[in-house]
C-alpha cells in the first residue's frame, strides 16, 4: 500500500477526499449560476416605467419612499427603503487545539416594505420580498447587550472591540440609484375591486351604527329592519358601490415589479449600475471555476493512492 499524502491516516484521507468530491460539483454550480446571471442582465431589455411591457425586464431609476409611515432600520434607527440586520453573540468553545471563538446568530430580520423606483417617465412599486439585494451601505459594530444601545450612525458604538455581541445592518437609502430586474406587472385600480365587494363592505360598516341604520332604512318605524327594508339597504349599498367603483376606475394605473413566479429568472435589486453587476458576476464565475479545477485536481490526485 502506498503511503498516504500529507501525513494523512485512512480516516483523514477519506474525509479530505469526500470534501473535495462534494466541493467539485458545488463550485461548478456557483460558477454557472454567476455566469448565467451576468448573461441575463446583459440580455434583458432596459425599460422605462411608462412604456414597459408586461413580463420579465429591468428598470433603472432612483429609490423613493411610499406615502405613509416611514421605514426605520431597527438597529441604527435610520430612515431607509430596505434593511437587513443580524445580531451575533460571541461563543467560546474548546478543542484539542485549545480555546476557539465563533459568532452565533441570535436574531436576524429582512425588511419586506414596499417602495418606489422612479425614472423620468413615472414610478413603479418595488416588492423586495425574495430579491437578491446588493448594497454597499453596511454598518458593523460591537456591544455588550443582546440589543444595541447605540450605533455608529448615532455617534456611538465601538467598531473595534472584543465585546460579546456583533451587530450588522445593511441598508438601501432613499434617493440612491436603483437597478431592478424582475417580473413587471401593470394593474388598473378597478381590477382590484368588485362592486359586490364594495357593497358588502359598505353594509358591514352601516351595521356597526344600528341607530343610523334604523334612521335611514326603517321605513315603517317599528324599530327593526324587515325583509323589504333589507332589500332597500342592499339596493342603496349597490348604488353607492357602483359610484365608488367609477371613481376608483379613474385612478392612474399601478406598476409593480416583484419576484418572478418561476425560479429560472433571478430577482435582483442593486444600488450598482448593471455594468458593475455583470462585471462582479463574471468575476465570481471565474473564481468559482478556478475552485472547480482545484477541487477536481485534488480528487484526481487523491484517487491515485490506494487505501
Amino acid at each position: 500500500m502506498q503511503p498516504l499524502p500529507l501525513g494523512l491516516d485512512p480516516p483523514g484521507y477519506w474525509i479530505v477526499l469526500s470534501v473535495a468530491a462534494l466541493l467539485t460539483p458545488l463550485v461548478f454550480y456557483f460558477s454557472w449560476r454567476n455566469w448565467r446571471r451576468a448573461r441575463i442582465i446583459e440580455d434583458a431589455p432596459t425599460a422605462r416605467v411608462r412604456s414597459a411591457h408586461q413580463g420579465y425586464l429591468e428598470l433603472e431609476g432612483r429609490g423613493q419612499l411610499m406615502a405613509g409611515e416611514p421605514v426605520i432600520a431597527p438597529l441604527t434607527n435610520h430612515a431607509c427603503l430596505w434593511y437587513r440586520y443580524k445580531i451575533e453573540r460571541k461563543e467560546t468553545y474548546h478543542t484539542k487545539h485549545g480555546s476557539q471563538t465563533r459568532w452565533v446568530t441570535e436574531r436576524e430580520e429582512v425588511s419586506d416594505n414596499l417602495f418606489h423606483l422612479v425614472d423620468e417617465t413615472g414610478k413603479c412599486i418595488v416588492d423586495p420580498d425574495g430579491a437578491e439585494i446588493s448594497t454597499d451601505e453596511k454598518v458593523v459594530w460591537y456591544g455588550d447587550s443582546s440589543w444595541p444601545q447605540t450605533s455608529p450612525l448615532q455617534g456611538g458604538g465601538s467598531l473595534l472591540s472584543s465585546d460579546r455581541y456583533r451587530y450588522t445592518e445593511w441598508l438601501v437609502l432613499p434617493g440612491q440609484p436603483l437597478y431592478v430586474i424582475g417580473q413587471f406587472k401593470t394593474i388598473a385600480p378597478a381590477q382590484l375591486y368588485k362592486t359586490s365587494d364594495i357593497s358588502r363592505d359598505l353594509i358591514r360598516e352601516w351595521k356597526k351604527d344600528q341607530a343610523q341604520l334604523l334612521e335611514r332604512f326603517d321605513v315603517n318605524k317599528d324599530g327593526q329592519i324587515d325583509t323589504d327594508e333589507w332589500q332597500l339597504v342592499r339596493k342603496s349599498a349597490r348604488l353607492h358601490a357602483q359610484a365608488e367603483f367609477r371613481e376608483r376606475a379613474k385612478q392612474p394605473e399601478i406598476h409593480i415589479i416583484a419576484k418572478p413566479e418561476d425560479d429560472k429568472h433571478p430577482f435582483i435589486l442593486s444600488i450598482h449600475p448593471q455594468h458593475q453587476l455583470t462585471r462582479r458576476f463574471r468575476r465570481h464565475a471565474y473564481l468559482y471555476l478556478a475552485g472547480f479545477f482545484v477541487a477536481g485536481s485534488v480528487v484526481a490526485w487523491l484517487l491515485q493512492f490506494q487505501v
